[in-house]
């Protein structure tokens, strides 16, 4: 049921074009608060009845002006803007946008002083044991915050966002009310960048009849969004929520996706070594040209782990329910097919860094 409880209340997102940030946008919008965004190209993506009532801040987060504009009056702040790239070569672009823009957003909503700093961290950043790749899984949660071991292996995403948790931090030492919240990986409608969008496609080629043999916890944008706006309304200040849902293996999810796109699912499981090494090879071989790689040494590591997220901590203090992974995974095929997505065709307008 939808109700307007944040009628007349402004809220202020960054990341509005990203898979995440559009979700909350639109929540924010069904309940009634004045929805701003920042936005480097000044429009929101999808039908314009989308757009509607939602003030509009052209700018990134290096833009000051714009995010003053846009922290002033607000009453909470949703920091969900991001870098997503999770290879070496970007390790500059990670620390620009990720740490420096997250040290802008606290600065500005210092001086602004909303009612609440939201900032949409990651799982990732939730201390796994990294070599932890065979056997059962072992279930890690906000308890398990980024540790030496994590700042060792030095994953360009992971690191970077949790330096940026260290600026909202430091915020909150200074008197900001904060909130982080730790999505695993969302799927779901409404990936604009379409940032998902080759998972769904590789059950089709050769590369999704060969996957890691990791475990991933899935969570749905839908159940995520409302996560972060119960999150401004009802967290203890400070708190911190792991935002998972369906755990399984990366050969289930992999055959899940086969299931709703006419793919193939997974024949074999690739040993972890083996996994670790392609994503090192490919990640050099793009290096060298210049190029995103399909599959990184980060990406490769991250997979091969076997770690399933609880969140229970969300479940319990925000009413978080996730829905099944099937649910979300079918969702976001069908919101690829009915944009021409799932035939081949290349999407516009894909950009990496807004989650």
């Amino acid at each position: 049921m939808t109700t307007s409880d944040l009628a007349g209340d402004t809220a202020f997102v960054t990341g509005a074009s990203g898979l995440l940030g559009y979700a909350i946008v639109q929540v924010l919008r069904a309940r009634g608060a004045h929805v701003r965004v920042l936005l480097r190209d000044g429009r929101l993506p999808g039908e314009p009845a989308a757009a509607g009532g939602i003030e509009v801040i052209t700018g990134d987060l290096e833009s000051r002006a714009a995010l003053r504009r846009g922290v002033a009056g607000a009453r909470f702040v949703f920091h969900v803007a991001a870098d997503v790239r999770m290879y070496r070569a970007n390790w500059a672009e990670s620390l620009r946008t990720n740490v420096a823009g997250t040290r802008s957003i606290v600065e500005e909503a210092l001086r602004a002083r909303p009612e609440r700093l939201i900032f949409t961290s990651s799982a990732a950043t939730l201390a796994r044991p990294l070599d932890h790749v065979r056997g059962e899984p072992v279930t890690i949660d906000e308890s398990t915050p980024y540790d030496a071991a994590m700042a060792r292996a030095a994953m360009v995403y992971p690191h970077t966002k949790w330096l940026a948790e260290e600026e909202v931090r430091r915020g909150a030492d200074a008197g900001l009310d904060t909130v982080i919240t730790h999505p695993t990986a969302v799927f779901g409608p409404g990936d604009w960048k379409a940032n998902l969008l080759p998972l769904f496609r590789a059950s089709r080629t050769l590369l999704g009849r060969m996957v890691p043999a990791g475990w991933r916890t899935v969570c749905d944008v839908r159940d995520v969004a409302d996560a972060h706006v119960a999150a401004a309304r009802l967290a203890r200040p400070g708190a911190r929520f792991a935002l998972g849902g369906e755990s399984m293996s990366v050969r289930e999810l992999f055959a899940a996706i086969a299931a709703v796109t006419g793919g193939r699912p997974p024949l074999v499981e690739l040993p972890p070594g083996l996994t670790r090494g392609l994503g090192r090879t490919l990640e050099a071989l793009a290096a060298l040209r210049r190029r995103a790689p399909l599959l990184s040494e980060e990406m490769a590591l991250q997979s091969t782990l076997r770690v399933r997220v609880s969140s229970a901590v969300a479940e319990r203090e925000l009413g978080y329910r996730p829905r099944p992974a099937r649910e979300s995974i079918a969702d976001s095929a069908a919101w690829y097919r009915a944009r021409g997505l799932l035939d081949g065709s290349s999407p516009r307008g894909s950009h990496a860094r807004a989650r």
